[in-house]
């Protein structure tokens, strides 16, 4: 098996079944990262940067093996990369976007922009071609993979009630959640308060309402969960095959990974999905690409446009996206200065796992890697945003040998008269006489 690099945090909570910063994540909380020590950043780190302090994970116990299942992917399409003569940053913000990823500890830092990737830091230990777990990217992963569904005619639309797939909620207030609920956070759902120590399925089936559906906007990834079973029974498939055919091969990727509840069995969708990070970067791609990669359209642009735009419940997010306009005082998201490119929405996970996507710019940002303390959601896009330079257009000069300068032009020429022609054809044998010019 290639190489896996899996959130600390996120095995300790699953496998020893402590209420950690995860599962306080799937009860739609805000997750409470107990750190019993901090690493200081480098004093050689950027000066903003100075005075923090990065999150130390105690690695737990070997946990015991855990069942995976391959997304099929491909050799990985070619993924253009700048050299130093083409890169369309300024070299003081490679240096500073390579220094912060360093002082974060972050395990994979690209920047993509203007067509190519202008920056792959990798930390020590990681490979380009090592999987690494989103720590909850692979939200937006399921949001893409459902308008796949729809696309494809397994899911009718939006407001068809979860109870078509699941009749366990026949009968049961969860029946009336809405695919549209799962998708925005309005589902209601509470997750259940342990792990799951069984089947998946169970476990998921016995979420409680908490709320009714519609009515209380809290994303929470039990809503992830119920995707992948609902996905599952409409297409009549395992999720990793769905995926695999449906998105993950058509966007160029290599092969993922998902953790299973048991050999055989479901995958564990609110967690634990395993790529290389240039894969991850693709999904940035697609987005900003308005679902299409190479020129061929992957994903329906009118359901990335879905994803992209606020929901009723809240201007500062789309189907879990996160969007930076408008600017207002209070931000739902830790900020500590305004975006500079305005259009800048953002995929996130546990504790710094980011994608930034700015359509306007052309960029595209993953940063993976340790928990920080303290996430500053502006810093690492603005840093880079200022530091884009596109190349000076080479200057115009008349080719060597002919003799001959162009005159400057010193005003407009004229503005040629025009004759108006009718296109009626002749009548009679005879073309219609021509209107004298401003006359009908």
């Amino acid at each position: 098996m290639r190489g896996r690099l899996v959130s600390t945090a996120a095995i300790a909570a699953l496998m020893l079944g402590a209420g950690g910063a995860l599962w306080w994540a799937l009860a739609g909380k805000e997750p409470s990262l107990e750190v019993p020590e901090a690493t200081s950043v480098p004093a050689d780190a950027p000066a903003d940067l100075q005075g923090r302090q990065a999150a130390t994970v105690i690695v737990p116990p070997a946990p015991p093996p855990v069942a995976t299942v391959e997304v099929a992917g491909g050799e990985g399409t070619v993924m253009p990369v700048a050299t130093p003569e083409t890169r369309t940053l300024a070299e003081e913000t490679v240096r500073d976007v390579v220094a912060f990823a360093e002082a974060t500890r972050s395990a994979a830092l690209l920047v993509w922009q203007g067509g190519a990737l202008q920056i792959e830091h990798y930390a020590d230990g990681t490979r380009p071609f090592d999987r690494v777990d989103g720590a909850g990217l692979q939200a937006g992963l399921m949001v893409l993979l459902t308008g796949q569904a729809i696309r494809d005619g397994f899911i009718p639309d939006l407001e068809t009630p979860v109870s078509t797939w699941l009749p366990e909620w026949a009968d049961d207030p969860r029946g009336r959640i809405a695919m549209r609920d799962l998708v925005q956070g309005t589902s209601g759902l509470d997750a259940p308060p342990a792990p799951p120590a069984g089947p998946v399925a169970e476990w998921t089936l016995s979420a409680t309402l908490g709320a009714a559906p519609g009515t209380r906007y809290a994303p929470a990834t039990i809503d992830l969960q119920v995707l992948a079973l609902v996905l599952s029974r409409a297409t009549g498939q395992p999720v990793a095959d769905y995926l695999s055919t449906a998105l993950w091969q058509p966007l160029g990727a290599r092969a993922a990974e998902l953790t299973l509840d048991r050999p055989g069995g479901d995958p564990l969708t609110y967690c634990c999905v395993a790529a290389t990070p240039r894969d991850w970067l693709r999904l940035g791609l697609l987005l900003a690409e308005g679902g299409a990669v190479e020129g061929r359209q992957v994903v329906p642009t009118a359901w990335v446009d879905a994803m992209t735009k606020p929901t009723l419940f809240s201007r500062h997010h789309g189907l879990w996206t996160h969007l930076v306009w408008p600017v207002e005082a209070e931000m739902p998201f830790a900020a500590r200065e305004r975006f500079v490119e305005a259009d800048t929405l953002f995929l996130a996970g546990l504790g710094g796992q980011r994608l930034y996507v700015s359509r306007g710019a052309e960029l595209v940002i993953l940063r993976l890697g340790a928990v920080l303390d303290d996430w500053d959601e502006s810093r690492l896009p603005n840093m880079v945003a200022r530091g884009i330079q596109m190349p000076a257009r080479p200057e115009r000069r008349v080719p060597t040998g002919q003799g001959v300068e162009l005159p400057p032009i010193t005003k407009p020429p004229p503005i040629p008269s025009v004759e108006a022609v009718p296109l009626e054809p002749a009548v009679g044998g005879r073309q219609p006489s021509t209107p004298a010019p401003g006359k009908p």
